[in-house]
């Protein structure tokens, strides 16, 4: 069963999920908020990080997400990596 915090911010009262204030203070008319279509190039982008699992924003922010996290989060080269040699 998939959860969304949609209700809650719809009907304007937390549930066991989320606090809706956050959210409400940005996007006051949920209801027409997700009713608006999005554009097809943002949907393809959404699609294509969402089956990647890689972070949908600019290097930028890409970059300080993988200082946050420690981590390599963009696309490495694909391939086997080059052996090391031993000295």
């Amino acid at each position: 069963m998939a959860v969304s915090s949609a209700h809650a911010h719809l009907s304007g009262r937390d549930d066991g999920l989320v606090k809706v204030a956050p959210l409400l203070a940005i996007i006051a008319d949920w209801n027409a908020f997700l009713n608006s279509a999005i554009p097809e190039e943002e949907l393809r982008d959404l699609r294509r990080h969402g089956r990647t699992g890689r972070p949908l924003g600019d290097e930028k922010f890409v970059e300080r997400l993988e200082k946050m996290l420690g981590r390599v989060l963009k696309p490495q080269k694909r391939g086997p990596k080059p052996k090391r040699q031993r000295n």
